[in-house]
C-alpha cells in the first residue's frame, strides 16, 4: 500500500508474532491491511506459506495478498495457488518460477505439496 500525504496513520499490535495491521484514513477513502508472516498463514494443507516472508491481506478483499519470496525476494500478488507454481517452477499460472530455487528444492517442496495433498483429501472422504 502507497504513503499517502493526506490522512493519519493507526498501527496495531496483532496477537501473530512480527505481524502489524495498519489503517489509512484519507477524506475520500479508507483502506485496511494486515502484513504477517507466511508461517503466520501456513497449515498442513498449505506448507508453502512457510517460504513467504511478508504476507500482506488487505482486510475483506477475498483470497488474494501480496507476498515477498524469501528465496528471490520478489514482491507479487495472488492466491495460493500462485505461491505453487512460483516455487514449483509450475507455468500457465501467471507468475514465473523462482530462479533461487533449485531444481531439487524445487522437488522438494513438490513432495511437501503432495503430502498436504493426501491429507486434504483424506478430510474430504
Amino acid at each position: 500500500m502507497a504513503n499517502r500525504t493526506k490522512g493519519k496513520e493507526v498501527v496495531s499490535d496483532s496477537p501473530a508474532i512480527g505481524s502489524s495491521c495498519s489503517v489509512e484514513v484519507d477524506e475520500s477513502d479508507v483502506s485496511k491491511s494486515c502484513t504477517q508472516t507466511g508461517e503466520a498463514f501456513a497449515s498442513e494443507e498449505q506448507p508453502l506459506w512457510k517460504e513467504m516472508k511478508a504476507v500482506t491481506k488487505d482486510v475483506g478483499s477475498g483470497g488474494n495478498v501480496h507476498f515477498v519470496c524469501k528465496h528471490c525476494e520478489g514482491t507479487f500478488v495472488g492466491s495460493y495457488t500462485r505461491i505453487k507454481a512460483h516455487l514449483l517452477k509450475l507455468s500457465g499460472h501467471g507468475i514465473r518460477g523462482c530462479k533461487k530455487v533449485s531444481t531439487e528444492k524445487a522437488r522438494e517442496f513438490k513432495r511437501l505439496q503432495d503430502r498436504a495433498d493426501e491429507i486434504h483429501n483424506k478430510k474430504k472422504t
